[in-house]
């Protein structure tokens, strides 16, 4: 009954790990994996060129002051004080592209690593060496079992958790983030260019302020008709500073949920998530790394003495 045990559980260990050699020695996950972190960095990408759009508008808005002050209407519209929580949001914003940029590039580094010759070649030479020792029994010591074993699973971790990380995390993005990150980017994306038309509309009325009041000096601003005309003018171009104004701070209060939306979606696809599922890899290989597989072994063979 115990040769039997022990004999079960040589080829079973055998099996195993002629299993992960060959995984090892195949490129498909891969190429899989490689392909997902690229699509992933793409979308940070795109995403953070839209924040830098929003961040040059945001430049403008912030020096553009707007002045109706003739005889009886006193007009001043500082533009850039209603940007200051949207320029809050897009610095932060930055901050999360960034970080999420950065977590994507180290999975893609340690993507590669895992990929390279030399960790195949030692990958492959630990489980000859653990084949061997475990069929020949001349060959065969514990320690150094248990030591090649660790380097083994060492190699494991590089090999197979972050092409793990990447296929878990991009199943969970298509079935649960990606719908919401379309809408929030198209979103985005439109709020950008309405709130880039409407700068533009508040500059252009700014101008044309000025060319009525150089107009204004020129034909005698002390006229009483032409006085009347440039009032009623000036205060058109109050109502119309207004409503520009609002518009343009609705326009930003839209934008800052959207960023909060795509915020949310990187936090959790390149942040939250590969960590979670690395900090499951860690525990199961941390609990193999602990683990006595000579010692495992070796009371099947004392129970058959």
């Amino acid at each position: 009954m115990g040769t039997s045990t022990l004999m079960y559980k040589k080829l079973l260990i055998s099996f195993l790990l002629l299993i992960l050699v060959v995984l090892s020695s195949m490129s498909i996950v891969d190429k899989i994996s490689s392909n997902q972190l690229d699509r992933a960095f793409t979308r940070a990408v795109s995403v953070f060129a839209i924040a830098r759009g929003l961040n040059g508008v945001i430049s403008v808005v912030q020096g553009t002051e707007v002045y109706a002050t003739p005889a009886g209407v006193g007009v001043n519209f500082a533009v850039g004080q209603i940007v200051d929580p949207m320029n809050d949001m897009v610095e932060r914003f930055s901050w999360v592209m960034l970080m999420s940029s950065v977590s994507l590039g180290v999975q893609e580094i340690v993507l590669h690593l895992g990929q390279t010759q030399p960790v195949r070649l030692l990958f492959a030479l630990s489980v000859l060496f653990l084949l061997l020792m475990l069929w020949v029994s001349k060959l065969w010591h514990a320690q150094s079992f248990n030591f090649i074993f660790k380097f083994l699973v060492v190699f494991l971790f590089l090999r197979f958790a972050v092409p793990m990380v990447v296929l878990a995390n991009q199943g969970i993005y298509a079935y649960a983030l990606e719908p919401r990150y379309l809408e929030a980017k198209a979103a985005l994306e439109l709020s950008s260019t309405q709130i880039e038309e409407i700068v533009s509309e508040v500059r252009s009325s700014k101008h044309s302020q000025i060319e009525v009041q150089e107009r204004s000096f020129k034909e005698g601003f002390f006229e009483t008709l032409e006085y009347f005309n440039i009032k009623k003018h000036y205060q058109n171009l109050s109502k119309k500073f207004q409503h520009q104004l609002q518009t343009l701070e609705e326009k930003f209060e839209h934008a800052i949920a959207y960023i909060l939306t795509l915020i949310t979606i990187f936090i959790v696809e390149s942040i939250i998530l590969p960590l979670l599922v690395l900090w499951g890899f860690l525990k199961l290989f941390r609990g193999f790394l602990h683990s006595d597989m000579a010692g495992y072994i070796e009371k099947e063979t004392t129970k058959n003495t």
